[in-house]
């Protein structure tokens, strides 16, 4: 299943963007609460990176 949903996301230039990520994914400590990561691209550079995007939304890859 591909994202769709846009998540407000700083880059690594330091510039706020709505981007839609390329993949999500739940990372979590044994035995307590995670975050959801999620894998975006910067239209700028082309460079990938990870930020956190809300618990509520959903995994895909």
């Amino acid at each position: 299943m591909a994202c769709t949903k846009p998540v407000k996301v700083k880059t690594p230039e330091g510039t706020e963007k709505e981007l839609v990520p390329k993949k999500v994914w739940a990372l979590s400590p044994k035995g307590r609460k995670g975050v959801k990561i999620g894998l975006f691209q910067d239209p700028g550079s082309g460079k990938y990176f990870r930020a956190k995007v809300p618990d509520d939304y959903p995994e895909c890859s």
